[in-house]
């Protein structure tokens, strides 16, 4: 019988409550009003492509894309915010989420950032019912976030049919001349072809961070990232019967974190701790887990298909992507390919 290594770190680690008060929140302009929606509930951002249509789809279904295989409803928000409706152009992007069971998607005019946010600072709407759009408004110095509840959005069009009249097409808000057309079209097929070029993870998101490890730089997106915790004088707590790439654990705001040193992990020299070494910690909903670098270097923009097309190498077993950016080199680091290594596991 296996068991991962950092669930046999467990029994120690949950006897701490999770007291954080932050959480990550994936931020989105519509209609040039601010929303934020949690960011663990984001499978990918893609950019928008060109959408199939079903017969008679209600009014607030933009059209369908196909993910993993199964086909999901784009939602357009204007319409269920019964705001004025605009033809989206290339710049739009389309936000995959699941919600409970349900994944779906909701198109944006831009995707601004993806912030922590203070619970504290997220208050209840005055006139907010259980059934509202949003779980609250985050109010900050001069900054003002809604926080969408997409959940209660996906079942307020279930529920209510008939506010959304069905059309024959909804082609005609997304734009339409030759050029974007073929672009649509481009980005569609190129999208259906990526799990067969490139067997990886890596989910399609536009921002990351870059960091260092032993001069070698790495990216990860933010999606995979909790938080970021700079190490200084710290003391690791060294577990017994562990490989030497469990560099230990740490209590961090009184959770204790499985912390991997990705350069024994990778069979290279014992990371050493220095001035900026900073701890990720990854996000996941069974582990805690961090991984120790160098250096937290910069936020980038990053899409998937600049990825695959700065390429340097062919995916190989155990090998990190490669790519090519501004002239440097970065490997992708796929949290959920490293939680799923077996070395991560004992008999």
């Amino acid at each position: 019988m296996q068991n991962n290594l950092v669930a046999a770190n467990q029994s120690f680690i949950e006897k701490v409550e999770n007291n954080d008060a932050n959480e990550y929140y994936t931020i989105i302009e519509i209609n040039e009003k601010i929303y934020g929606i949690k960011a663990k509930n984001v499978l990918e951002i893609v950019k928008v492509m060109e959408l199939d249509y079903l017969n008679k789809m209600p009014s607030c279904i933009l059209g369908i894309i196909e993910y993993e295989q199964a086909p999901i409803s784009v939602i357009d928000l204007r319409e269920v915010f019964k705001n004025k409706r605009i033809v989206y152009d290339l710049s739009a992007k389309i936000i995959i989420l699941k919600v409970d069971e349900t994944i779906v998607s909701i198109i944006c005019d831009r995707v601004l950032d993806i912030k922590k946010l203070s619970r504290e600072k997220i208050h209840n709407l005055p006139y907010q019912k259980q059934t509202d759009f949003y779980e609250g408004l985050y109010i900050n110095n001069d900054e003002n976030i809604y926080i969408l509840s997409v959940g209660n959005i996906v079942q307020y069009i279930d529920n209510n049919p008939d506010l959304f009249e069905n059309r024959e097409n909804e082609a005609n808000y997304i734009v339409d001349d030759e050029q974007s057309k073929k672009t649509l079209a481009e980005r569609k097929n190129f999208l259906a072809n990526v799990a067969e070029e490139v067997p990886v993870n890596t989910p399609l998101y536009d921002r990351g961070v870059s960091f260092i490890i032993n001069n070698i730089k790495y990216y990860i997106n933010m999606a995979s990232v909790k938080e970021f915790f700079k190490v200084n004088n710290s003391k690791f707590i060294k577990v017994p019967s562990t490989p030497d790439y469990i560099f230990g654990l740490i209590n961090i705001k009184g959770d204790y974190i499985t912390v991997i040193d990705i350069r024994r992990f990778f069979n290279t020299s014992k990371t050493e701790i220095k001035e900026k070494s900073t701890i990720i910690i990854l996000n996941s909903s069974d582990y805690k887990v961090g991984i120790l670098a160098d250096e937290i270097c910069e936020s980038m923009n990053v899409d998937f298909e600049e990825i695959l097309q700065n390429r340097l190498s062919s995916q190989e077993e155990n090998k990190m992507l490669e790519f090519v950016k501004d002239g440097e080199i970065y490997q992708v680091l796929d949290a959920e390919k490293l939680f799923q290594d077996e070395r991560l596991t004992i008999c």
